[in-house]
C-alpha cells in the first residue's frame, strides 16, 4: 500500500513553527503551493497531493492538533467539492508527534486541495509615496517571515487583515455527557446546575476613588464684589462742608498692592496646574469623575456648589468629556472644611476603549510564485498604483508631536484600492530624491489620508483663543448668587501666513471633544475622529484669519455683585427673557449698577483734575517763595498769587463735587445692594421677581 508521508517539519511544519527536515521525506507528496498570511497571528496554508488508496497519513504536532482539526478542509481539486474524512481519535505519538492516518471515501482519485490555519508572525506593513508635480503614486509592502521550518518553493504568497477572530478549540477530546439513571416508578432527586463564575466585569466602587481634594483656601478665589465702599465712600454727609472747607477731597482707598494680586494669581496657577495634570490623565479614558463641593460651618450653602461646578468647568475646559463630570453638593459636614473633592469611578474595561477606529478588511496576493527560504524574510509587493493626492500643509497642534505655531508639510491622498491599508511607516519621494517620512494609521478602501513628513516652517499659524458664557436657563436666584446653565463658547481664531513663494493649501486640524458641539466655523471641512480638517488656501505671502467656535452647556454660580455676574445678567437680559417681572427687576438692577459706575468715573475724573490743581499749587507756592526778596519781583509775585486763589478756589470746587459724587455713589449702592437681595427666582417653578 502506498502512502503519502508528510512529517510535521515538511508539510506541517508550519504548524509547528520550528524544527529542520529529515532526509528521507518526499516534500513534493504535499506540494506547498499557497500561504496567506494575517495581521491577527495567523497563516493559512494550501497545500495539494494525490489520494492513493483512500487515505493520507500526516504527522501533526501535538500542541497544533486542534488548530489543524478545526480548520482542515479537504475538496477535489476538480469539482471544489469537500471530501469528507475519518481520522483516528487518538493517533500514535512519536514524541511531540502525533502520527494520524486520515481516510477518505472509497473510490476517492485524483488531487486534493487541503488548507488549514495555524498560528504565524504578523505581517508587517511600508508604504512609498511618490510625488512628482500633481501626480502621486502609492506602494506598498508587506514584510512576510518564515518562520515555519521548511523552503517556500514557489509560492504564491498573500497577505490580509481583518476584525475575523482566532482562538483554539479542542476538537480531540471524547466528550462524555452524563445522564441520569431512571427507575421504574423510583422517585429520585434532581441534581442542581453546576455553579460557575461570572464573566461581567467587576463593578466599579460607587463612591470612587479619591484622586484630588482641594480646601478653599486652595482654590483660586472667585471675583472680589464691587459694592464694597472705598474708605472715603464712608464720609457722613453732615461731613461735606468741613471737607469743602478743608479745600482738599480725601485720597481714594489704595488699590489692592500688587503683592497681593501676585498672591491670588499664583493660587489661581497652582489650582489649575493640579486640576490639568488630572485631566491630562483621564482625557482618553472613560472613567466617570464626581466633583464633591463642601460648605464649612457657618458658611453660606451656595458655596458648595459655586466651588464644585468652579472646578467641573475647569476639567470641562481642559478637555473633559461634560457627561462625564458630574457634581455634588453637600452643606456643612461637621469636622469638615470647605472645599472640593474629585473621585474617580473606573469604567468598566470595555468602554474604556480608544477611539472607536473601523477594522477594516485587506487582501493582497503577489503576481507571481516567489520563494522564501526558512528563517528569512520577504518584502512582498502588494501595491503599486497612482492615486488622487497632492502635497499640503497640515497645522496640528494638539497632536502627540505637533507643533504650536508651524504647520507640517503633509502628503494627502485617496486609497486606491478596495481594501484598508494597515497603520505603518511612509517613506515620501519627490523627483528622484527623499523628502520626508511619516506615520499613517489605517486608512479604510477609498478613504483620504493626511500624512505629515516634514516641517519647514514655510506656514506659520498665530493662535488666539477666547470663551464667553450666555445663560441658557436661570435655575436660581437666591440672596444675590445666580446659578444658570450656560452655554460656554470657546472661541478659536487661527491667523495663518505663507511665507513661502508658492501657492499653498493649508489644513487647520481642531479638536472638537466628546459633549461639545461645533459653532461658527468654515462650512468646509473633514472629520478625523474628534477633531475637524479645515482647508485653506493661501497665495505666496499672504495671510487670512479662520474663527473656529464650539460650546458646551455647563452650569455656573456667579455673585451678581462681579463684574462676571452683571455680564451675564446683561447678556441675559438683552435676550428679552420670557419671565417679565424678572426681567425688569433685572432692568432696574443693571441701571443702578449703571448709575454706580458713572458716580464712579466721576469721582476718577475729579480726582484726577484736584491731582492737578495739587501739583500746579505747589508749583507756584514754590515760585512765590523764590520771588520773596527780589528786586523788581513784586509784580510778578502778586499775578501768581492771584494764580493760586483762583487755582485754589477751583480746587474747592472740584472738592464739593467729589464728596456729592461719593454721596451719590452711596445712595446707588445701597439701592443696588437692596435690589440684590430682593432679586429672586425660584427652582422649578415659574420666575418670582421682588423689588423694595
Amino acid at each position: 500500500m502506498l502512502r503519502n508521508v508528510l512529517v510535521a517539519t515538511t508539510a506541517l511544519a508550519a504548524l509547528s513553527g520550528c524544527g529542520g527536515l529529515d532526509s528521507h521525506v518526499q516534500t513534493d507528496d504535499f506540494a506547498l503551493g499557497r500561504v496567506v498570511v494575517y495581521r491577527n497571528g495567523i497563516a493559512y496554508y494550501e497545500r495539494r497531493t494525490t489520494a492513493v488508496d483512500d487515505r493520507l497519513t500526516l504527522t501533526v504536532p501535538q500542541d497544533k492538533v486542534d488548530d489543524f482539526l478545526k480548520s482542515l478542509t479537504v475538496a477535489d481539486a476538480r469539482t471544489g467539492k469537500t471530501v469528507p474524512v475519518g481520522y483516528p481519535t487518538r493517533g500514535a505519538s512519536r514524541g511531540e508527534d502525533v502520527d494520524m492516518t486520515v481516510s477518505l471515501p472509497p473510490g476517492t482519485h485524483g488531487e486534493l486541495v487541503l488548507t488549514y490555519i495555524t498560528d504565524a508572525p504578523a505581517w508587517k506593513p511600508s508604504y512609498r509615496v511618490v510625488v512628482e508635480g500633481e501626480q502621486v503614486k502609492v506602494q506598498g509592502w508587506a514584510i512576510v517571515d518564515n518562520t515555519s521550518g521548511e523552503d517556500w518553493q514557489q509560492v504564491r504568497v498573500g497577505v490580509g487583515a481583518s476584525s475575523a477572530l482566532s482562538f483554539r478549540y479542542d476538537l480531540r477530546s471524547v466528550v462524555h455527557v452524563h445522564r441520569d439513571l431512571l427507575g421504574g416508578g423510583t422517585a429520585f432527586a434532581q441534581a442542581p446546575p453546576t455553579g460557575g463564575a461570572t464573566h461581567a466585569a467587576p463593578k466599579p466602587d460607587p463612591n470612587g476613588k479619591l484622586m484630588l481634594a482641594l480646601d478653599a483656601a486652595q482654590l483660586a478665589p472667585p471675583p472680589a464684589p464691587f459694592d464694597a465702599p472705598a474708605a472715603d465712600e464712608e464720609a457722613p454727609v453732615a461731613m461735606r462742608e468741613s471737607v469743602a472747607r478743608a479745600g482738599r477731597s480725601r485720597p481714594a482707598a489704595a488699590p489692592a498692592t500688587e503683592d497681593a494680586l501676585g498672591a491670588v494669581r499664583a493660587q489661581a496657577s497652582a489650582m489649575d496646574a493640579r486640576l490639568q495634570g488630572l485631566a491630562n490623565q483621564l482625557r482618553d479614558r472613560r472613567d466617570r469623575v464626581t466633583v464633591e463641593g463642601y460648605s464649612a460651618a457657618g458658611e453660606a450653602e451656595h458655596l458648595a456648589a459655586e466651588r464644585a461646578h468652579r472646578v467641573r468647568n475647569r476639567l470641562i475646559e481642559l478637555g473633559l468629556a461634560p457627561d462625564r463630570v458630574q457634581v455634588v453638593a453637600h452643606a456643612a459636614v461637621a469636622g469638615r472644611n470647605g472645599g472640593v473633592e474629585l473621585k474617580v469611578a473606573e469604567a468598566p474595561a470595555q468602554a474604556a476603549a480608544g477611539p472607536e477606529t473601523p477594522v477594516g478588511e485587506s487582501h493582497f496576493e503577489s503576481d507571481a510564485p516567489m520563494t522564501i527560504p526558512r528563517g528569512t524574510s520577504a518584502m512582498v509587493a502588494v501595491l503599486d498604483a497612482p492615486a488622487e493626492g497632492e502635497v499640503v500643509y497640515l497645522y496640528a497642534p494638539d497632536g502627540e508631536r505637533g507643533d504650536a505655531r508651524f504647520a507640517f508639510k503633509a502628503v494627502r491622498f485617496k486609497n486606491p484600492t478596495a481594501s484598508t491599508l494597515e497603520a505603518g511607516p511612509v517613506t515620501v519621494y519627490g523627483k528622484a530624491r527623499f523628502i520626508g517620512e511619516g506615520l499613517t494609521e489605517g486608512i479604510p478602501p477609498a478613504a483620504t489620508a493626511l500624512i505629515p513628513f516634514a516641517l519647514d516652517r514655510q506656514v506659520v499659524v498665530e493662535k488666539a483663543e477666547s470663551s464667553s458664557d450666555r445663560i441658557a436657563r436661570i435655575e436660581r436666584v437666591e440672596r444675590g448668587h445666580l446659578t444658570a446653565e450656560v452655554r460656554h463658547t470657546r472661541r478659536t481664531e487661527l491667523t495663518v501666513t505663507n511665507r513661502g513663494h508658492r501657492a499653498a493649501r493649508v489644513f487647520l486640524r481642531h479638536r472638537i471633544p466628546d459633549g461639545w458641539a461645533q459653532g461658527e466655523a468654515p462650512s468646509v471641512y473633514e472629520v478625523q475622529g474628534e477633531a475637524r480638517l479645515f482647508s485653506v488656501e493661501l497665495a505666496a505671502g499672504t495671510s487670512k484669519t479662520v474663527a473656529i467656535e464650539a460650546h458646551t452647556p455647563l452650569t455656573r454660580t456667579v455673585d451678581l455683585r462681579t463684574p462676571a455676574g452683571i455680564d451675564l445678567l446683561r447678556a441675559h437680559v438683552a435676550e428679552r427673557p420670557a419671565d417679565a417681572a424678572f426681567a425688569r427687576a433685572a432692568e432696574d438692577l443693571l441701571r443702578l449698577h449703571d448709575a454706580m459706575n458713572e458716580a464712579r468715573e466721576r469721582i476718577a475724573t475729579l480726582q484726577a483734575q484736584d491731582a492737578q490743581f495739587a501739583q500746579r499749587s505747589g508749583e507756584l507756592t514754590a515760585q512765590i517763595r523764590a520771588l520773596a526778596g527780589a528786586r523788581g519781583g513784586d509784580r510778578l509775585r502778586r499775578h501768581l498769587e492771584g494764580k493760586l486763589a483762583e487755582l485754589a478756589d477751583r480746587q474747592q470746587k472740584v472738592t464739593v463735587q467729589v464728596v456729592d459724587q461719593q454721596e451719590a455713589l452711596m445712595l446707588a449702592r445701597i439701592r443696588f445692594q437692596d435690589a440684590v437681595a430682593e432679586l429672586t427666582l425660584g427652582s422649578g417653578g415659574p420666575a418670582v421677581a421682588t423689588r423694595g
